[in-house]
């Protein structure tokens, strides 16, 4: 029998159905998963004397005697219903709602009347009540008699539209949810069925079976992400000998080596990743640094401790050229006196270049390659890659993963400059062990951030002028707000125009202006960077482009404008663009209007320079798309009190475990269909 389409099961029209799909519900097992926002208790039904004026919804049933309008003293327009209520006691309910209660409810008829009482003139009033008819003897509606879902607008759809949909379709299609996870499973986990886990998402008969079918929803979420991790990592990981003595002579050699002194974050760093390399499996781990902490003298040192003690090469991939190219200028400085080979390959060498590198890498004369994608193509082919360094994992995916697969799973270093609280890297990085570099080099200060308005800006001119003057640069950053191509085409031309203005304001600089945006040419914009490098350029407006990018020394202002556009995070990786010497920094964030809940959530950024902290805040604020890059949408999003409950979060990673140990063929399931339907995506 062919399946009924989702619109003659819905009994609704093609405009409606448009508005589902583009909200990602395509199928009635899609709009059953659509959680409520919140829920009313409308199982009471009280009588207008048992009311409370304590802020929560309440239920009142009676019969409409009679409606009428008058006018406040104040010039408002109250709709007033003489109403008899259960008890019957006469009385009038107020509404501010205006004309719209009173042309919607009708005299002689039985209501329910929903809202947040107050007493108003003397009288019981209802500011926004909801008036539903009320029939006489139906206990069984979908609206009355029950905990009762709310759930989101969504472009004209209205939620009680949803409830009465869900509530239409939901004993026929409940069946339709086959139960996946093992039951001694659900019961070490405290979780619901998969078919009351959905009827109790909807109709719960109280607030605790919502709140219990919304933690399995969660649970689960979290713990495919959480199986789609540990079989990446079960598929890379290789068994390796183990070395009950490590030989740490490599790396004391190296820290000799160097013109400065290691942190003490850098130091445990290292001692993780060589513990590591050693324990018998392939290292997989995430260094996370914040901001201009020193992450390249890690992956050196680890570097040189595996070129020499274990006699394997190694690669270094970056997601752009210039920093591919920066990259192997600083690790050709710390590695060339050690006699260790370090070469650069990007898709802008010459064919014959790119040759000569690639027969090198097979004959084992080239010991690390510092490159780009152009690293990981089918014609590169190595001698013996035992490390793979990986600078900023979240420009790469799992695709580039397999292409060191093929070289016997190399030991892997996963980096990221952007601060990742410690319950996201437990939720969205569970094959990884974590290590944290949280500690600047030694003569680093902390840049000093402002928050400014319009006139503030303009006040800058003569301190930016003698910071130029003293060889100082600066960067000016406009934000980018979509992209899509008509926001692209509108961030040029904002960026186009910051540029004229500044030109404007400080005609002595005429030349000495840069400008820089997404649509410019890789060459184009690595030529830019080089050239603001290089002090051809002593301002430099530009797009969020420059979040990742090459250290510029001399780069000591950055005037970042509209900067509530900006999570708290992007903000502090921003201004990590500055602040790359021991030189003094600052950081201006630009502002309209410095009041409101925009300007008290920049205020974190003059308060402290730990992108830690800041991460932690953004969670709390904006979500996890502003930290890891990625969208969640609608309202099955995972919350932030969950994302931030580290014990939480330790128990789903146990879960994972528990089932991949004793029930592998449930996990090959659930792998098969998060491939089929994203990480995280319910099996169900």
């Amino acid at each position: 029998m062919e399946p009924i389409p989702f619109k003659k099961l819905l009994r609704t029209t093609a405009k409606y159905t448009n508005i589902l799909a583009s909200n990602w519900v395509s199928n009635l097992k899609e709009l059953m998963l659509m959680f409520p926002r919140t829920y009313e208790d409308r199982k009471e039904i009280k009588t207008l004397s048992t009311v409370t004026t304590d802020g929560t919804l309440q239920t009142v049933k009676g019969y409409i005697t009679k409606k009428s309008m008058f006018t406040s003293p104040r010039g408002k327009k109250i709709s007033q219903i003489h109403f008899i209520d259960e008890d019957e006691k006469p009385w009038i309910i107020n509404s501010f709602r205006g004309t719209y209660v009173l042309r919607s409810a009708k005299a002689n008829k039985r209501y329910y009347i929903i809202g947040k009482p107050d007493f108003q003139y003397g009288k019981v009033s209802f500011s926004h009540p909801d008036m539903i008819e009320a029939a006489e003897t139906d206990t069984s509606a979908y609206n009355f008699w029950r905990i009762y879902p709310i759930y989101s607008e969504l472009l004209g759809i209205k939620p009680a539209r949803f409830a009465r949909k869900i509530f239409d379709v939901l004993d026929a299609w409940i069946e339709e949810f086959e139960e996946y996870l093992p039951l001694d499973f659900l019961n070490t986990y405290d979780l619901p069925p998969l078919k009351q886990t959905i009827r109790n998402l909807h109709f719960p008969e109280n607030l605790e079976q919502a709140r219990d079918a919304k933690n399995r929803i969660f649970f689960e979420k979290l713990l495919n992400i959480q199986l789609v991790s540990l079989d990446h990592q079960a598929n890379y990981q290789q068994n390796l000998p183990s070395t009950e003595k490590i030989n740490w002579e490599h790396i004391k050699t190296f820290v000799e080596t160097l013109p400065f002194e290691l942190t003490g974050a850098q130091r445990r760093a290292i001692k993780e990743c060589v513990d590591d390399i050693h324990n018998g499996r392939t290292m997989m781990r995430l260094l996370q640094w914040d901001v201009g902490s020193g992450k390249t003298v890690v992956a050196a040192a680890v570097a040189y401790h595996i070129i020499k003690e274990l006699w394997g090469q190694t690669a270094f991939l970056a997601p752009l050229s210039v920093l591919a190219t920066q990259h192997h200028q600083s690790l050709a400085k710390l590695l060339l006196p050690l006699w260790v080979r370090v070469e650069l390959l990007t898709w802008a060498l010459p064919a014959k270049r790119k040759a000569e590198l690639k027969q090198a890498l097979t004959a084992w004369t080239i010991d690390m390659i510092v490159g780009t994608h152009a690293i990981i193509q089918d014609d590169i082919d190595f001698s013996d890659l035992q490390f793979a360094i990986v600078d900023e994992q979240h420009k790469f995916g799992v695709r580039q993963r397999g292409f060191f697969q093929r070289f016997n799973s190399p030991h892997i270093l996963q980096m990221t400059a952007t601060p990742i609280p410690r319950s996201l890297t437990l939720a969205f990085f569970g094959e990884f062990e974590v290590s944290i570099i949280d500690e600047m080099p030694a003569g680093r200060k902390d840049i000093i951030t402002k928050i400014v308005s319009n006139t503030e800006i303009k006040k800058l001119k003569p301190r930016i002028m003698t910071k130029i003057g003293q060889g100082q640069q600066c960067f000016i950053v406009t934000p980018l707000i979509d992209e899509s191509e008509a926001e692209w085409m509108e961030e040029i031309a904002s960026v186009k125009k910051e540029r004229e203005e500044i030109s404007a304001l400080y005609p002595e600089l005429h030349g000495k202006i840069g400008l820089l945006h997404g649509k410019l040419k890789s060459a184009e914009k690595d030529q830019i960077m080089l050239d603001f490098k290089n002090n051809k350029y002593a301002i430099l407006v530009s797009t969020t482009v420059i979040e990742v990018w090459v250290d510029i020394p001399n780069a000591t202002i950055m005037i970042i404008k509209n900067s509530e556009r900006f999570g708290l995070s992007q903000l502090h990786q921003l201004r990590g663009r500055v602040g790359r010497s021991d030189i003094q920094s600052y950081a201006f964030l630009h502002t309209k209007r410095k009041s409101g809940d925009s300007y008290d959530r920049l205020r974190h950024m003059e308060e402290t320079n730990d992108g830690f902290k800041l991460a932690e805040i953004d969670l709390r604020l904006r979500g996890t798309w502003e930290i890891l890059w990625v969208r969640q949408s609608g309202e099955t999003d995972i919350p932030i009190e969950i994302l931030t409950d580290t014990n939480y979060l330790s128990k789903i990673k146990e879960a994972g475990h528990q089932l991949m140990d004793h029930h592998p063929e449930v996990v090959k399931a659930i792998i098969k269909q998060s491939e089929l339907g994203g990480v995280g995506k319910n099996l169900v």
